[in-house]
């Protein structure tokens, strides 16, 4: 049953009618783009934290307990990214306890949202929709920076002055290489470590490989994805996205899917929430599904996350 009072009624059906005949569990991650105003100077907006990952397990752990839980999710993701360690998680947990994943992203899966991508089998994109690297990120001084900057610095000041002498080095450089640390390089090189080995963890169990082609393209995909030269804003559309590897699908049947999370998604970004929007539509039984009389789908809000 639908769980928003925001959403169409015929969207409610819609979305059910896909969750019969495809026997899946429907569920969205959908930020808000909304800026909350949390105190008289303080605003927040959503961002992927522990709570989604909490109130994901609320969705799905009475359906295993009931046995009722489907074998297949369509994740519909809209989100700006967010902490690494509960994106991690959430995308951990959806693998585990699914056996077949489809990722919808009708216009932006970021960062996080990239990730949470690695753990489906298959994502659907259309010309709206964009991934990002997952590039982990850090406060450096003041301002956000990418730990791949970092060490692309230290690599671009060796290869420059390799062979010189420190007297040889232009006094503006030598102050930009006395201000790098070893250890602060030696941490942010672990994170991009660690960030790839997630990615690899991902694709392994998404993408089952069995072949050295196979491992070649899942390990490509996760350098594509963190050791990059872009910024950590750069789209990657459908067509980079198939480019580095990603399996992507864009058959007509699944892009009509997508336009119906495309609906979704768009009657849930006003609202004012700093947390993600987690619905489900889950199958009903034959005998639901006849007693269910049309447009009669529930108009009770969903509890505020």
């Amino acid at each position: 049953m639908a769980n928003g009072s925001e959403t169409p009624i015929d969207l409610q059906n819609e979305l059910q009618k896909t969750a019969n005949e495809n026997s899946v569990l429907v569920m969205s991650f959908i930020a808000p783009d909304t800026i909350v105003k949390k105190s008289p100077t303080s605003y927040d907006y959503a961002q992927i934290t522990y709570q989604d990952l909490y109130n994901i397990e609320a969705k799905i752990e009475p359906l295993k307990k009931l046995g009722t839980l489907p074998k297949k999710l369509h994740l519909i993701i809209h989100t700006p990214g967010g902490r690494v360690d509960a994106t991690t998680k959430i995308a951990r947990y959806l693998r585990e306890n699914f056996e077949e994943i489809e990722a919808y992203v009708p216009y932006e899966a970021a960062s996080g949202g990239t990730v949470l991508c690695l753990a489906a089998n298959r994502i659907v994109m259309c010309n709206t929709s964009n991934l990002t690297p997952i590039d982990p990120q850090v406060s450096y001084k003041g301002r956000r920076v990418s730990v791949v900057s970092y060490e692309q610095a230290i690599k671009d000041m060796m290869k420059k002055y390799s062979t010189n002498s420190p007297d040889e080095i232009p006094s503006p450089d030598q102050q930009m290489c006395n201000q790098f640390d070893p250890i602060v390089a030696k941490e942010f090189s672990k994170m991009v470590f660690d960030s790839i080995m997630i990615a690899i963890e991902l694709l392994e169990e998404s993408q089952k490989p069995t072949t050295t082609a196979d491992n070649d393209r899942i390990w490509g995909i996760a350098f594509a994805l963190t050791k990059t030269d872009f910024p950590h804003d750069h789209q990657f559309d459908i067509k980079s996205a198939k480019d580095i590897g990603l399996t992507i699908v864009d058959d007509a049947s699944k892009l009509n899917l997508l336009n119906t999370y495309k609906k979704w998604v768009s009657c849930k970004l006003n609202e004012k929430e700093t947390n993600h929007i987690v619905e489900t539509y889950i199958p009903q039984k034959e005998e639901e599904q006849k007693d269910e009389k049309p447009n009669k789908a529930s108009k009770k809000p969903a509890a505020k996350k």
